[in-house]
This record gives structure tokens, sequence and C-alpha cells, in this order.
């Protein structure tokens, strides 16, 4: 059972941990250098990259930042002097445009409002206009709204073009259908601290084996410069810096967990069946989604805040309670809560959460 004294994260990362990978994230202490590390970072890497069934030709490298670390990490060392579209619907589409910008790499941006699923044919025009463009980078799930974007339809076109597709999965690995050799990946950045219920500052790059000899002549990163990372953790597991030995073993251990509870799309089974729960909760009170419910992705859904409610008073009466809801983003801040469903929580807690829903919602209107 969880501790009940702290609180339930419904936020989309970091999220509650079971007992089990906490307890191993504080078993041991590890140099870095030492070989029980070393094996412990291939054996994981060797899970992560296994994933998704159809990533066979596939590696990856893991790093100790945030998953816009591992985002930075894919566009800094696999994209390099050819034109990159980027399909923006969000705050993480955005931050990846400001990415490539900084390290002054040729790109196109189409954006789309974040009310509104992207146009998949807007996208072939975009192409069709410049066929200099040789990349496609994406968000794949977009916690600014909660929307799960259009991968397989995006990723046909990228059969289609020749395009090589770089994906920011940090808020669906592990939980959303990742078809990796129908829709022409090439990389897919992640965090351990989503729905893989590791701990936080961890992340990972999964790529193609043609990526990885890739290797540019002049980097245009350093710590995010991932073929040095690759180079030591395929030949002897070490890492060209200091690694978070805690947060590697506690990953580890989520990934068992992980397996054993029947992987991905038994983790999508589960969110789902609580995001439901939550939003026939609320539903039931008269709130309504921020966008259509069939677009939301298992991970997180966002809902309208009533005109006469701030979400301030939302978010201290849930914390007082022990729940952690969360804030919109830009001009969503003050009038939408998002309610993330990863994490290890225990049923019980979706039903008190529907309960304090309804005590809150009926009292303030």
């Amino acid at each position: 059972m969880i501790n009940q004294k702290q609180n339930i994260l419904l936020n989309p990362g970091p999220v509650n941990m079971s007992d089990r990978v906490k307890k191993q994230m504080i078993s041991e202490d590890f140099c870095h250098r030492e070989k029980e590390f070393s094996d412990l970072i291939q054996d994981l890497n060797s899970q992560l990259a296994t994933t998704y069934e159809d990533m066979m030709d596939y590696e990856s490298v893991i790093l100790t930042s945030s998953g816009t670390g591992a985002v930075e990490g894919m566009l800094t060392s696999f994209i390099h002097e050819e034109k990159s579209l980027i399909v923006s619907n969000g705050v993480y589409g955005e931050r990846m445009e400001k990415i490539l910008r900084a390290q002054n790499k040729a790109y196109h941006a189409i954006k789309f409002d974040w009310l509104d699923p992207i146009d998949v044919q807007s996208i072939a025009d975009s192409i069709d206009a410049d066929r200099s463009i040789k990349n496609l980078i994406l968000v794949h799930h977009e916690t600014t709204t909660g929307r799960l974007n259009k991968l397989q339809e995006i990723g046909q076109l990228c059969k289609k073009y020749d395009l090589s597709l770089y994906l920011d999965g940090v808020s669906s690995f592990g939980a959303e259908e990742i078809m990796a050799d129908e829709i022409n990946l090439k990389a897919v950045a992640a965090s351990a601290n989503k729905c893989l219920h590791g701990a936080p500052g961890l992340a990972f790059v999964i790529a193609h084996k043609d990526q990885w000899k890739r290797i540019p002549k002049e980097p245009s990163g350093v710590y995010f410069d991932l073929h040095g990372y690759y180079h030591m953790q395929k030949t002897d597991g070490f890492s060209p810096f200091t690694q978070g030995t805690h947060l590697v073993n506690a990953l580890h251990e989520a990934m068992l967990e992980f397996k054993e509870m029947g992987g991905w799309k038994a983790r999508n089974a589960l969110f789902q069946s609580r995001a439901e729960q939550i939003y026939l909760c609320l539903h039931q009170l008269g709130i309504k989604t921020l966008i259509p419910k069939e677009d939301y992705s298992s991970v997180l859904r966002s809902y309208r805040l009533p005109e006469d409610i701030a979400y301030q008073d939302l978010h201290a009466f849930m914390k007082n309670n022990g729940f952690v809801i969360y804030q919109g983003q830009g001009s969503f801040k003050e009038n939408i809560f998002r309610i993330s469903t990863m994490g290890h929580i225990e049923e019980s807690h979706i039903t008190l959460l529907c309960d304090l829903f309804e005590d809150f919602f009926n009292n303030h209107g």
C-alpha cells in the first residue's frame, strides 16, 4: 500500500512510485564506474528497447535529465544539416522549435491551434511545397491539452515521402501504441518518471541502429551528444558523465514491474479505466472537457473550470485532502485543470477523488 500520508500526484509526472521501486532506489549505493552498475545500465537499455514488439532494430541510451533533456539530446544528436518540419500544437512542440532555433538548424514549423486536431493534409501540403524537408518532428501526447496526436496517420506520411520521424514520446512511451516500423520512426525520447513509474531525473532515447552510425563531424552539443553515450554504454556500460545511480536502479525495478503487469497494453487499459471513472464523475457534476473526449490520450484529460471558480481554490481544496491536480499552461492557465492517471494509485484513491470533486463543486457554485 502507498503511504497514506503522502500526496496522490495527478500531475503528468513525476508520478507516485510503488513501494517496491522506492525500496530499490535506496537499497544500495553504486559507484558509476563499477561493473555492477555498467551491467545494470546495459540490461536496462535492453529492456527499454524491447518495450514495443517491433523495435528489434532499435537501441537505447540512458542519460540523467528530465524528459526535455532526452528530447534535446535526440534533436542534438540526429538532426544535422538537413531541413526538418516541426508539427506543433502545444507547449512541447514549441519547445522543440526553440531547441532547433538555438542550434541554428534548418526547420519549418507548422502550427495548429491548441484546441484543434492536427490537419494531416496540411502537413502533406507543406511537404509538397518544400521537398528539401527530410525530417518530421512531432509530439505524440501533447500534455498542454491531453491530446493524443495522430501518430499513425502522420507516420504514414513519413513513409510515403521517405521522411525520418523523430518523436517526443515523453508522456506516451509505455502507455500508448507506437508502431515503429510502420511510421518510419528514427528515434523516440522519453522519461523514466511518467508512464513507466520510475523516479524523476532519468530519461532515455531509443533510436534505430542506422541513427547511431550517423555521427556528425561537429556535434552541436556536449552533454546532450548521445553518440558518446551510445559508444560507451554499448561497449562497457559506462557513460561520459556521472549518471543518477539510484535513479537507474529504480527504473530497472520499475521496468521489471511494468513487464510483469502486462507491458504497455495493460498500462494503457489501466490509465483509460481511471480516466473514464473520473470523467463520468465530473460529467455528472456539469464539468466539461477542454477538447472532445475521444481525442484524449489514456494519460491525461483537461477540464474547463466553471467561470465562478478559481483554480487556486480547487487546487488548495484537493491538496488539503491529499491530491495534487495540475494547472493549465499558456492561455489556459486560469480556466482549466488537468488530471493525469499515471502512477501507482489504488482504486480507492480514485473513488475518494471523485467524492472530493463532488463535495467541492456542489459547494462552490
